[in-house]
Parts: C-alpha cells; structure tokens; sequence
C-alpha cells in the first residue's frame, strides 16, 4: 500500500491577527504544524508528505522541516479553497502515482496517528473512493454538516452559510480530514466554484463522487477535542488545554504523580519515568528526560535536560540544556545555563549559577556563586560568593578545580587558573595564579584594628 499524505497549511490565518503565520504559531514548545506532520507519518505506508503552503509562510515553514526528507512544499498561488490546495499538492507528485491520499489541515495539532490509521483502514476495508473523518459537535455552528441519505449513506457536505435551517441541525460534522483512493482523484476537475465565497471547496467533492456512483462514506468520532481548529488565539488557548490534559493524563497513567494537573504543562517530546513527583506550576519543554523517583518542586522550567533518577530539583530553579546526574539536588532558586554537567550526589544550592561547567560527584555549591567555564572534580566544597572570573571582557577562560578541594567563602578564582588536589583556598581570597595540591592559599590585606578610633573621629 502506497500512501501520500497532503497537508493544507496555505490558510493567512487572519483572525490570529499576527505576523506571524498561524501554523507555525508555538503549541506547547513545537510550532502548531509539526503535530499533524507527526501524525500522518505515524500511518502505516506514507512514504510522502506534501505541505501545501503560500508564499506569506515559505521561510518559516521550509526552515521548521528543513531536515525532514519526507516533507516536501507545494504552493497554492492563488487562495481559491481547500479543493484547490489540494490540486497544488498533488501538482508537485510529478506523475508519482499512489495507492492513497490523506489530506488532513496543518492547523488541526489534535488529530491522532491511530485516528488516521482507524480511517484508511475502514477507507480501505469499505472499498471506497471517498471516505470522510467525521465528528459530533456540541456547538457546530461553524462546521460543514454531512448529509445522509435515508438509509445512512453519506449524500453530501454543506457548509455552514450554504445549509438550511433543518441542515443546520445536524451536529455530526465534516474534520476536513479525508481520504482518497487513487481513482477519485480526477474528480477534483469537476468540482465547481461556490459563489459566495468564490472559492472551491473540497467538501463538494462528496457530492461529486456519489453522483458519479463511487462509494462514499463517513467514520465518525465522539471526542470532539481532537479536532480543535485554530483560527484565533483563543482557539490556540483550547487547543493547549486539550492537549496538555492528554499529555498529563498520560503520564499520570504511566505512574508519574501529578499535584495539579491544570498548572503542569509537560511538551510532547518529553519523557518521565515512574514514581516521579511534579508540583505545581512546573514546565518540562523540548527533548528533556526525567528519571524515575525524582521529585519536582513547584515553579521549576527545565528545557531540553537530562535528569537521571532520583534527584531532587527545589522551588524556582530554571535548568537548560544540562544533564543531572542521579542523587543530586539543585536549587532553590538555581540557574543551570547551557553545558552544565552535575554529578552523583552533588548539590546546586540557592541562588547558585552554573554555566557551561562540570560539577564532580558529591560536589557541593551550596549558595550564592557563579561557576562558568569551569572543571570541578570530586568532593570539593565551593563557599558562599565563589565566583569563576572567567571574561576578561575579549575571551572565555577555564577555570580547573580538582578532586577534594576547600574554597572558601568570597572567593573569585580568575581564569586561566588550576586549583590542584586536596587544597585549600582561605575565604575572601582573589586567585590569580595555580595552586598545587595540597596547598593553603591566601589572598587578604592583614587586618589593622585601630582601638577607639570611632569614638576620635565623631567627638564633638
């Protein structure tokens, strides 16, 4: 079974009232098209993906799949309807004949891989030409109604402003996602500008195929959340809260304990393992992993992270593009910046700041430091005010620290510099040279104590 997959994803999106193009507005840290893609891939034999799209979103939609070798464009030149798009999609095949077309819109992130599978298999065990996806609506105002025939077949699609009253009572309506057997295709041909809109609608296409004498028919579906549209911003907030429900619901069924479901926004890219913990107001983007029996307290971001099992991650910490290693604990009110590596059993104290740093197994900075561009071993002990002075305003420098190291509090190490083994640094100290192993160093002016000088200095 030979399948091409088209989707339409030419709309302006107006209503959004933004420049930019609505399907590539975010959804939950991936823009709005990319699901749809997934989805149709997920259908067993798509060997092609054609987006269909305008000239107002080429840049933007050819930079999101641009190392996807499956996804290829086409443009509809002219906005003349959804039949229309789908005549450019089909445009660019050059002559390559396929056994099946899905068409579904790249503004419907919703649609399920196993609900587009559900549909070419029935499409295809039904013997049809056409076959709609079809759902139940609570409010269908603005959705084409399917019209039946008396003995349940499918007769046709009216749009909304095109139905009489008694049409408009219908509420199974039209998902704009259909499939098309290879024969059906020519019918396109026949389809006939609507005249109010000026535009060809795909829907006619049923009506087309029914009078022609091909089989026709319609799948229908009962959650109606899965077929959200977004038009305007407030359809990209419904589509958010219907599918961070699904995510969050998975991972609760997976064996992930959820405190509030309602403020854990969780990407779909993300993976958790069981018995881990999430408070509220917790936000897990990109391609983050969190290992099993970890603990999430409440307003915590990590983006496109490793966090191995167990470790804890305390109140307010925002952690990017670093790995945890397990039994750590970081925060509250941590920063893990781009590169930073923690160790087994290491602890990221409060208001501590790490860059692009490795810090060893059972390391502790406990509070109130910067380390950027630095190499801490094992068991060292970083003081309060610890800064790596890493930027002399030209170049980065590395600051090496090693296995069981003592910095003291307010301490700046200035880069390039080499702590060695077993050291120790004394508190307020400004290190500008290597330390050997094993060595005090310290840097201080000697204290003077000059007695009754306040008393001298403000006698009247």
């Amino acid at each position: 079974m030979k399948t091409c997959a088209v989707v339409l994803a030419a709309g302006l999106g107006k209503r959004m009232k933004s420049a930019t193009p609505k399907v590539v507005h975010n959804l939950l840290g991936r823009p709005v098209v990319t699901y749809p893609v997934e989805a149709v891939k997920a259908v067993t034999g798509v060997s092609k993906i054609v987006l269909v799209i305008g000239r107002h979103s080429e840049d933007k939609l050819k930079a999101i799949f641009k190392d996807d070798p499956v996804v290829s464009f086409a443009y509809q030149e002219n906005l003349l309807g959804t039949a229309d798009a789908l005549k450019s999609g089909l445009g660019c095949l050059n002559g390559e004949q396929f056994d099946y077309t899905v068409v579904t819109t790249a503004d419907a992130p919703l649609i399920r891989g196993e609900t587009l599978q559900g549909l070419i298999d029935t499409h295809i065990s039904g013997g049809n030409a056409v076959t709609v996806l079809s759902f139940v609506s609570k409010n269908p105002s603005s959705y084409g109604r399917l019209i039946r025939n008396p003995d349940g077949t499918l007769k046709g699609i009216v749009e909304n402003p095109d139905a009489t009253e008694e049409e408009r009572k219908i509420n199974e309506v039209n998902s704009g996602i259909y499939v098309f057997s290879q024969h059906a295709l020519p019918l396109l041909d026949m389809i006939q500008v609507n005249a109010k809109k000026g535009e060809f609608y795909l829907t006619d296409i049923v009506s087309v195929a029914a009078e022609h004498g091909l089989r026709v028919d319609a799948q229908k579906m009962l959650d109606e959340d899965e077929f959200i549209g977004i038009n305007s911003r407030a359809e990209l907030l419904q589509a958010l809260n219907a599918l961070k429900r699904r995510i969050n619901r998975h991972w609760m069924d997976e064996g992930v304990t959820l405190m509030d479901e309602n403020t854990t926004l969780i990407s779909s890219s993300v993976s958790i393992g069981r018995d881990t913990i999430i408070y509220p107001n917790v936000i897990l983007e990109g391609k983050t992993i969190i290992g099993e029996g970890c603990v999430i307290y409440p307003n915590v971001r990590i983006v496109d992270s490793i966090i191995e099992r167990d470790v804890v991650v305390k109140d307010s910490t925002l952690i990017e593009d670093s790995k945890i290693d397990s039994g750590a604990a970081v925060g509250p009110f941590a920063h893990l910046r781009p590169g930073a590596v923690i160790g087994k059993k290491a602890k990221v104290g409060n208001f501590v700041e790490i860059k692009k740093s490795t810090l060893g197994n059972n390391t502790k900075a406990s509070h109130l430091s910067y380390i950027g561009d630095a190499a801490v071993g094992d068991n060292v002990n970083i003081g309060a005010g610890t800064i790596t002075c890493n930027y002399d305003g030209v170049n980065k420098f590395k600051t090496v620290i090693e296995d069981g190291v003592f910095i003291g509090s307010d301490s700046q190490l200035v880069a390039p510099v080499t702590v060695g083994k077993g050291a120790f640094v004394g508190a307020g100290s400004t290190i500008t040279h290597d330390v050997p192993a094993d060595a005090l160093a310290i840097s201080r002016v000697r204290q003077r104590t000059i007695i009754d000088w306040v008393k001298a200095k403000f006698k009247k």
